[in-house]
């Protein structure tokens, strides 16, 4: 199947008890306006999304196409290694440095399920980095992220300096 829009998401109550077949995206796909997938049924599916999806991502639960049999081709986005990084010590100057740091680093930036915690995408330098930072605790995990609380409006694409 050929997808060129999302046409709502999973969210909506429309689409409440539908036959849901899952995209299964990594994180870094998710502004990619080019894809080829196969679905967790087995259905190839092309992605063709305009320039939009540069700015806005494809988030979970958007869905990209619905079958002739009513079955919908929804996103799902994969769990992946992160650091989870808690400013313990959360003067102003700890947190503004902390996502300052890691928005320097141009990478995703998400809103942690603490206060004054943040999640971002793993790698070694940024834990590195991250371990230096005064009044800072940074823990590797691998879970899924919450796309409803990203803080950083376009995730890793798009930059480049003048």
């Amino acid at each position: 199947m050929l997808c060129e829009k999302i046409s709502g998401n999973l969210s909506e109550p429309q689409y409440k008890g539908k036959l849901v077949d899952y995209v299964d995206l990594d994180w870094h796909e998710t502004y990619n306006k080019l894809l080829r997938k196969t679905s967790r049924g087995g259905r190839d599916v092309a992605i063709r999304l305009g320039d939009e999806v540069l700015k806005t991502g494809i988030k979970p639960g958007d869905i990209l196409g619905i079958e002739e049999d009513g079955t919908l081709l929804a996103v799902d986005v994969l769990p992946a290694e992160v650091l989870v990084v808690t400013v313990t010590e959360a003067t102003p100057f700890n947190i503004a440095k902390t996502a300052y740091e890691i928005g320097n680093c141009h990478a995703p930036l998400f809103a942690g399920q603490e206060e004054f915690q943040f999640v971002t995408i793993f790698n070694e330098p940024m834990e590195h980095l991250l371990h230096h930072l005064h009044g800072v605790k940074v823990e590797r995990k691998t879970e899924k992220l919450d796309f409803s609380k990203q803080i950083s409006s376009i995730v890793g694409h798009g930059h480049h300096h003048h």
